[in-house]
């Protein structure tokens, strides 16, 4: 079963919406007037016309001087009643005013011409039902269009949050273990390992519970993730972070890069005997973010193809953030390693 019509609360109307308003049900008038001109009805277009507006805004002023009392009737059948009220006061009110806007007399309304007054004021009914009901269903089919866009922006939301948190922590499991077996042997580097890897946590989950984070900040986790496997694999791992100033502001999903270093390091540099390096770029170029974490590992062919449950976490947040609008490339980088590019736009900045 679908709702009632009227089974539906009424929002305030901001001045913009006021104003569109106002001049879609003149326009309607006038339209009106028309048609009753060329069906003849009436003394000319002129007196139509006047009388029109008068009718039309009347009404339009009883429907939203009751709108408020639409949030405490929850029952259809009172809602119909209260707008039909609300019509037949502004025909009648509009069409007398109407009237003497056109020079009638008002001895002469309620006597010679109470005939005429009659049938505006059952056209005024007519046209009044049909309008209110064109602007009811309007207001229906805007409130059922927003529920759904709220609903699947939650259950987007969702969907981010679940993908998010299924980004690989094995590493954490590792440097951890690491720590623990430096504690005898090496108790200096074991404390440094772990400062660090206090930093890359504090930066990291401040940054997981945001909606967006600024380049600056991302690139903040990234490092500190960086430097706590440059502790575990020495002169093994090199780095280079690249942020323009410009770049620094930029808004961004929090931990969408660390997914692409990790991704680097696990199945391109920790494979790779003699080690490598991994370069961090954001570029700007047409109203695009570019991001390329670019390493010089093992490559691609090694590494069975651009696969990974990493990397797809990030496709998918991409797509569902930005739609067609944004984008995660795999290629292979010159002259050894992958290349992974994030192109994003850059209309939100914080």
């Amino acid at each position: 079963m679908t709702e009632p019509l009227l089974k539906t609360e009424f929002r305030v109307l901001t001045p913009g919406k006021l104003i569109a308003s106002l001049v879609l049900n003149a326009l309607i008038n006038t339209a009106i007037a028309v048609l009753l001109t060329a069906v003849k009805f009436g003394q000319g277009f002129q007196n139509n016309l006047i009388i029109s507006q008068c009718i039309g805004f009347s009404i339009y002023g009883a429907n939203m001087a009751v709108v408020p009392l639409f949030g405490r009737m929850k029952r259809p059948a009172a809602q119909v009643a209260i707008i039909i009220a609300a019509v037949l006061f502004g025909a009648f009110v509009g069409t007398v005013l109407g009237a003497l806007a056109v020079g009638m007399k008002p001895a002469a309304l309620f006597g010679e011409r109470l005939s005429f007054l009659t049938q505006v004021t059952l056209l005024g009914i007519l046209f009044g039902v049909l309008v209110s009901y064109v602007f009811l269903s309007v207001e229906k089919i805007s409130q059922e269009r927003l529920q759904r866009i709220e609903t699947e922006k939650a259950a987007m939301e969702a969907e981010l949050r679940l993908v998010q948190s299924q980004m690989e922590p094995h590493f954490l499991f590792n440097t951890l273990a690491n720590v623990r077996s430096l504690i005898d042997s090496d108790p200096r580097r074991a404390g440094e390992m772990l400062e660090t890897f206090v930093a890359f946590l504090r930066t990291s989950l401040r940054s997981g519970r945001e909606r967006t984070v600024s380049l600056a900040k991302e690139m903040e986790t990234v490092r500190s993730y960086l430097d706590l496997f440059v502790m575990r694999m020495g002169d093994r791992l090199r780095y280079r972070i690249d942020l323009p100033a410009d770049l620094r502001d930029v808004a961004i999903p929090p931990l969408l890069v660390q997914p692409l270093v990790e991704n680097a390091i696990k199945h391109g540099l920790e494979r790779s005997v003699q080690g490598g390096e991994v370069i961090v770029q954001c570029l700007r170029n047409n109203g695009v973010v570019r991001i390329v974490v670019a390493d010089s590992g093992t490559g691609l062919q090694e590494q069975g193809g651009p696969g990974g449950v990493g990397l797809e976490n990030v496709r998918r947040r991409i797509s569902l953030l930005y739609g067609d609008a944004g984008r995660l490339v795999i290629e292979e980088n010159s002259p050894r390693g992958v290349k992974a590019i994030i192109e994003i736009p850059t209309k939100e900045i914080l």
